[in-house]
């Protein structure tokens, strides 16, 4: 073995993880913001719209990320960066809005009746009463759904994005240390893994001394 590699492509592995870092934050801001809008939509009265919603969500949960990022690129026609971003965007979002659904039906309904009894309005009592608990319940499970991201930033080396995944495929071609390589990668994807589950067990810590 010759870990000198790693020394040698430090600035490739940097760029990649640049990338990495990109591609995970901004598909972690789009499957929040869209996986919350459908699991707040969930809640809404309604037949079809709930049906719609729940149609949506069993479609993206049961096509893999790659086929999603492989429609938006060759497909659609978007850029490399943006059908990577969306297409993880989309395939978080059913799972988020399953978490938040789970929250909203674990709080008890004499909630609800009780913030109706005092004279609250139906947004109200979403806003104020229901969504701040759904948060603190959620966190645990919602960390895995972003932890999911991380690893699933690999799929956008198929469209020739220089991210972690490809620059250790490209050490290996070049330098046949694919190993060394795989084996610093796996130890950066774990610190990031790791990262965002820390960040999260703050907030809930957080959220519960308040």
């Amino acid at each position: 073995m010759r870990w000198t590699v790693i020394w040698d492509y430090r600035e490739a592995l940097w760029s990649g993880l640049q990338l990495t870092v990109e591609i995970t934050l901004l598909s972690i801001a789009g499957a929040l913001l869209l996986g919350a809008l459908l699991g707040c939509l969930r809640q809404v009265p309604g037949y079809f719209l709930g049906r719609a919603v729940l149609a949506y969500v069993e479609v993206i949960r049961n096509i893999p990320s790659v086929v999603k990022v492989f429609f938006l690129y060759f497909v659609v026609g978007l850029d490399a960066l943006p059908a990577a971003v969306i297409g993880l965007s989309l395939h978080q979002s059913g799972y988020i809005s399953d978490v938040l659904d789970a929250g909203f039906r674990s709080i008890p309904r004499e909630q609800s009746e009780a913030a109706w009894a005092c004279g609250h309005n139906r947004l109200q009592i979403f806003i104020f009463v229901l969504l701040p608990q759904v948060w603190a319940i959620v966190l645990p499970a919602l960390a895995s759904q972003l932890i999911e991201i991380v690893k699933n930033s690999a799929a956008a080396m198929l469209l020739g994005i220089k991210e972690l995944t490809f620059q250790t495929q490209n050490i290996d071609v070049e330098t046949f240390r694919g190993f060394e390589a795989a084996t610093v990668v796996t130890l950066i994807y774990l610190g990031l893994a790791l990262g965002i589950a820390a960040i999260m067990t703050m907030l809930e810590r957080r959220i519960e001394w308040r």
